[in-house]
């Protein structure tokens, strides 16, 4: 199997399974030193039972065929033990305590370049294959300290920062010994170094935002002290006007300047800890094809994307969800050739990976031409196994992610015993993501996974509900609303509004969190966020919205089941204040349990017709939605971006008729955009459009000499104006462009 694959990709693929294997035996260590106390533990078994399941994958992938043999072997084992809820016996942990030495043994090999062919791993296969008959001896007391400490030991996982730009080509890493030598190029940085850094950048941004509080706060109070001094003496209310004139100005630069600080240091900062898809994708194609060969089948494997970066702590939360679905789409999806030639298909199937930026997450997608799922096996399976069957057929194709959901009777080295793809949506979703999956009969099956790219900080939406402050993801939020309540329409008994498509279901957000969140009763305006996720959109009110921030995520500890579920994490703003961090795919299922399906028969629809594409550009929520529905009333159709660079990407990749962008955000700022648009080709004749709040005549000068065809400045921001600017420069909604 090794021999057949070029022979560089194969060494770096040894490479990362020994840093792997590493990985899993710190698992496997300290979970045997649990069960060791308590042979009954059921959690520390389903541990151990991962981990299995994990390297027998990862094997696989990588052309460790013993490893993948041991694995699955004990895999089974494991699970006949989980099914029956027996506890291990001495023989069955003596003989986990000796793969695990095994295991240890081969990773020594793989870093020396040697090949695995140990004759412990054999052992232990054998002893499983006679049903653990003769395995050496229980360890003796004295052992348990020794594996306890073999886990404490364990030193905390360090992060390669590249000293300089270029990588190695892959011809330039013909051995492991040589790819090691690669990896000492680097610094090498602990992970909890680089999470204290990053802490550090939160806690800059955390204050910047309290400093724009201040500079609102002084704003507030100059105005107040006008009203108060009307009658005072002239001069000492100009001396006084002035002085307080000086302190908001101030505040409001020392908070842009802080902003900008952070701004350039939490991109470096992130890229400490981020890896490119490439080390996924590099594997998932290897292994496809290992599998396909293994079944009879023909397939042609195409990737995209590679280059995009993520987090190494998500990269390696996706790398077991994605080996799932590629096995599935090989395993389930893609038909036998003489099955796709009597179906006029070619012979090999196709399937494709690929993987997007969209802002501040990523989007990897795995798609093949096969035969679609089988919704009447998917019935017969959940109705075998005493589920609900859904009669919707969207709610019935998701049915597959629940957890131990399988279609087949008895496991093989592919089938996972009864862990499914549900570890594809646990995994998004304890991300912070989302997992969706379309099928079409015959044509094919489409998984995505949309998921953060780090999981150390978020971008969210503070809302407020029953006076408490809480953070909805702004991947997950499509537009804020801000309407009439005599605006809300009523459908199937529900309260329904229309925004840009079919009716919305309209939901208090604290229906949907429980106790002991409380929404006060609606008045004469309804305000909310549109959540959307998965292909599914609902209407959530709050009692009030307050703005869009960067938020330095830390995880939840000692709490229920409920809020668990319900949250992602939390987070500290200016005020000093933790705030709990909502779980974008929790609220969209809880609203989709309690308003259920919408009819829209009854209301009318609209035709759509072709508009010209807006593209706005703003790093708050508020600006960027008030500006999206400004010009989606007006009839254009609009996309949006919370930076620069999301902004540029969204151009490289699409046709836009005009841009209308911030100037002040991180990461590229609306000046730089402008620049960069002029600068290209392809886009040096898009018209731009700079909105600021710096409505100075320096600002507007920089701007107009960045390259951009007009300047409107938030504080005397007026819809009329801004249309008509659009329409100056782009014509109306349906004028020939």
């Amino acid at each position: 199997m090794f021999a057949r694959v070029h022979e560089p990709l194969a060494v770096r693929l040894r490479a990362i399974f020994a840093e792997e294997l590493e990985e899993q035996l710190t698992q496997m260590h300290a979970a045997l030193a649990s069960l060791q106390r308590d042979p009954a533990d059921r959690e520390q078994l389903r541990a151990i039972f991962r981990v299995m399941h994990t390297l027998k994958g990862a094997s696989r992938a990588a052309g460790v065929p013993l490893i993948e043999q041991v694995s699955h072997a004990l895999e089974g084992e494991l699970a006949r033990a989980r099914d029956t809820g027996a506890a291990l016996d001495a023989a069955q942990l003596a003989l986990l305590l000796e793969a695990a030495d095994a295991f240890g043994g081969a990773r020594e090999r793989l870093n020396s370049g040697q090949p695995v062919d140990s004759a412990a791993l054999s052992g232990v296969l054998q002893r499983v294959r006679r049903g653990g008959s003769g395995a050496r001896s229980a360890p003796t007391p004295t052992s348990t300290p020794a594996i306890a400490a073999r886990a404490a030991a364990v030193p905390e996982a360090p992060i390669a920062v590249p000293i300089q730009e270029t990588t190695p080509s892959p011809s330039a890493l013909p051995t492991v010994a040589d790819d090691r030598a690669v990896r000492d190029e680097h610094v090498r940085i602990g992970v909890m170094q680089a999470d204290a850094i990053t802490a550090a950048a939160g806690e800059i941004a955390v204050l910047s935002g309290a400093l724009a509080d201040h500079a609102a706060a002084v704003r507030a109070l100059r105005a107040q002290l006008r009203a108060h001094m009307r009658s005072s003496d002239a001069d000492e209310q100009q001396a006084l006007d002035r002085e307080l004139a000086r302190l908001v100005q101030q505040s409001g630069d020392d908070a842009r300047s802080l902003a900008t600080i952070s701004g350039r240091l939490e991109g470096p900062l992130r890229h400490l800890r981020q890896r490119p898809v490439r080390d996924l994708t590099d594997t998932l194609e290897r292994m496809a094809r290992d599998v396909a060969r293994d079944v009879g089948k023909q397939i042609v494997v195409t990737t995209e994307g590679e280059a995009v970066e993520a987090d190494r702590v998500v990269i390696e939360a996706l790398r077991e969800p994605l080996l799932h679905l590629i096995r599935n789409a090989v395993d389930h999806g893609i038909e036998a050739p003489a099955v796709r030639v009597a179906a006029g298909k070619p012979p090999e199937g196709n399937l494709r990976i690929e993987v997007s930026m969209h802002g501040d997450r990523i989007r990897l997608t795995v798609a093949d031409d096969g035969a679609g799922l089988d919704l009447a096996a998917i019935s017969r399976a959940m109705a075998r196994h005493g589920r609900v069957v859904p009669t919707e057929q969207t709610a019935l194709a998701n049915a597959i992610f629940d957890d131990g959901f399988s279609t087949r009777e008895s496991a093989t080295t592919l089938s996972g015993r009864g862990v499914g793809l549900g570890i594809v949506r646990a995994t998004a979703e304890r991300l912070g993501g989302s997992a969706d999956v379309q099928s079409v009969a015959g044509r094919g099956t489409t998984f995505v996974l949309d998921v953060p790219v780090s999981i150390a900080t978020v971008r969210a939406l503070l809302v407020v509900v029953g006076g408490v402050i809480l953070a909805i993801p702004s991947g997950f939020v499509n537009r804020v609303i801000s309407a009439q309540a005599k605006a809300l329409q009523h459908v199937d008994g529900r309260d329904v509004m229309i925004v840009d498509g079919p009716p919305l279901p309209v939901l208090p957000l604290a229906s949907l969190i429980g106790a002991p969140y409380r929404s006060g009763a609606w008045g004469d305006r309804v305000q909310g966020v549109v959540i959307e996720g998965s292909g599914h959109r609902v209407a959530v009110t709050v009692d009030d919205l307050l703005d869009e921030r960067e938020l330095v995520m830390r995880p939840l500890e000692h709490v229920s089941a409920e809020t668990s579920a319900a949250t992602v994490g939390a987070a500290l703003i200016g005020t000093g204040d933790l705030v709990l961090v909502l779980s974008g795919p929790f609220l969209l299922a809880e609203a989709s349990r309690v308003a259920g399906s919408l009819s829209a028969s009854s209301l009318p629809k609209r035709k759509a017709a072709p508009r010209p594409r807006i593209l706005v550009v703003d790093d708050s929520i508020t600006s960027r939605t008030l500006e999206q529905s400004v010009l989606s009333a007006a009839g254009y159709d609009v996309t949006t971006a919370v930076d620069g660079l999301e902004a540029w990407r969204a151009i490289e990749r699409a046709s836009f008729a005009l841009v209308v962008s911030d100037v002040e955000m991180p990461h590229l700022d609306g000046i730089g955009l402008c620049e960069r648009i002029r600068a290209n080709p392809g886009t040096s004749s898009l018209p731009v459009i700079l909105v600021t709040s710096l409505d100075e005549p320096a600002h507007r000068a920089r701007g107009l000499e960045a390259g951009a065809d007009a300047y409107v400045a938030k504080s005397s921001f007026d819809q009329d104006q801004l249309l008509d600017t659009v329409r100056m420069l782009i014509g109306r909604q349906g004028d020939d462009q």
